[in-house]
């Protein structure tokens, strides 16, 4: 098969996929967003990058985008045309891009979801909980906004604070801003895999660990790790997503939905925020669970076949990474060139590739000093090191374990992904929910 890769965002998250597509022998060509250090996946065989991603649309049996935010309309006419995208389009990316319509779609199919309100400027939402003294979570509703400015406070003062803060930096949203309710509780998160007649595979149910530092403590990096199972069977799936599943097909969405949840201190699960894409790290965990062709079953799925072979393991995945990471400030030339120590044959599968490429870099043969190609850094996303096993905590001591293989000058990762679910786990099964997930 020939399988055309659009790579998004900025940090090669679609290079793991390229390189088990290459694997399994299709042939591979990777197209880099501007925003990429464009050296990524550079030396690795298999691969053709390709600086315009239209010129191959003939050329490909499937394309493949990482995100959902650049080149959807055209994808979208491209679909028209019987091109097979597995992908969103641009009325499901919405759900996720646009807040607002994402909670509006939830509750027009019966789902209950927390209390918002809208502001059109930082001002009107500053004022509105200065008046109501209650805890919100702010969010960004505008189709640009950064997505970063969302802000779980811990007070009405400190909401207040943060706010001023950022009129004060001139950071202010082009579009409205939403306050949301502020709920008590777990977060469990819930996803599956749409094709062009529905669902395939099993319910994905994902715990994120989204601060950058152990102890959830630190800025909000997206995902610094991530649990997660394919599951026989899903009470949050079927409450969050099965009724969705009809609307969706008539969106034209193709490829994965998740939706992010709070289960409070009663048992009720809220829905908080969509994923209409593949997530990062979380994509990469998924290539493990994967028993069969990595993408077979994509070009099945988009004609209405489900050839999934995904295993029930828990699946755990670490984000590796360097300074400046999360922030990424620092210039391509600071973050390029570093050598990566540690990968072998035996454990490069377990090692997802992000910003990454091969080149001749000094290594240590027995006691003498050769030059030999070898993973090389080109960014500060470095790879999602990932572990399977039959419970939380076997899956995430191979993670770990993997990762203590692995030299980095620098390297930045959390030590604990997983710990929390010892409790987590056990409170949500006295809602009925993860009940296929054990911590040990």
């Amino acid at each position: 098969m020939r399988v055309l890769i659009v790579n998004m965002d900025s940090v090669g998250e679609g290079l793991a996929f390229a390189l088990r597509c290459s694997k399994a022998g299709h042939e591979v060509r990777l197209f880099l967003d501007k925003s990429c250090n464009q050296k990524i996946g550079d030396g690795f065989k298999g691969i053709t990058k390709v600086d315009n991603w239209v010129a191959s649309v003939k050329w490909a049996d499937l394309i493949f985008p990482t995100g959902n935010h650049q080149f959807l309309p055209k994808m979208d006419a491209l679909r028209r045309m019987g091109v097979k995208i597995f992908g969103p389009s641009v009325e499901s990316a919405s759900l996720e891009i646009d807040r607002e319509k994402g909670m509006k779609f939830l509750e027009k199919h019966g789902i209950r979801v927390p209390e918002y309100q809208e502001f059109k400027t930082l001002e009107q939402a500053r004022d509105h909980v200065k008046k109501t003294e209650q805890r919100f979570v702010f969010k960004t509703l505008g189709d640009e906004d950064d997505k970063s400015l969302s802000y779980c406070a811990k007070s009405p003062a400190d909401m207040v604070e943060r706010i001023n803060r950022w009129i004060d930096l001139k950071l202010n949203p082009s579009g409205p801003v939403m306050l949301q309710e502020f709920i008590e509780g777990t977060e469990f998160a819930v996803s599956r895999w749409v094709g062009k007649n529905g669902f395939v595979g099993q319910y994905n149910e994902n715990f994120e660990h989204k601060k950058l530092l152990s102890g959830n403590a630190g800025p909000n990096c997206g995902e610094a790790g991530t649990v997660q199972k394919y599951c026989d069977a899903s009470t949050l799936g079927d409450e969050m997503l099965k009724p969705l599943e009809e609307s969706l097909v008539k969106m034209g969405h193709l490829g994965d939905i998740d939706v992010n949840c709070i289960i409070d201190e009663s048992g009720q699960a809220f829905p908080l925020e969509f994923t209409c894409r593949p997530g990062w790290p979380a994509f990469n965990i998924m290539l493990v669970e994967n028993d069969g062709d990595p993408v077979q079953w994509m070009l099945d799925a988009c004609k209405g076949k489900d050839t999934t072979q995904f295993n029930t393991d828990v699946a755990c995945g670490v984000v590796i990474a360097q300074p400046d990471y999360p922030y990424s400030k620092l210039t391509k030339k600071e973050t390029d060139g570093i050598p990566v120590y540690g990968v072998t044959k035996k454990n490069a599968d377990y090692i997802q590739a992000q910003s990454i490429r091969m080149d001749k870099k000094h290594m240590m043969d027995g006691d003498s000093i050769v030059e030999r190609p070898m993973w090389t850094t080109c960014g500060d996303y470095l790879a999602v090191v990932t572990g399977t096993g039959e419970t939380v905590k076997q899956a995430t001591d191979r993670a770990y374990k993997t990762i203590k293989q692995i030299q980095v000058p620098d390297m930045i990762y959390r030590d604990d992904i997983g710990e929390k679910l010892e409790e987590e786990i056990e409170t949500l099964h006295n809602f009925g929910y993860a009940e296929e997930f054990n911590y040990e």
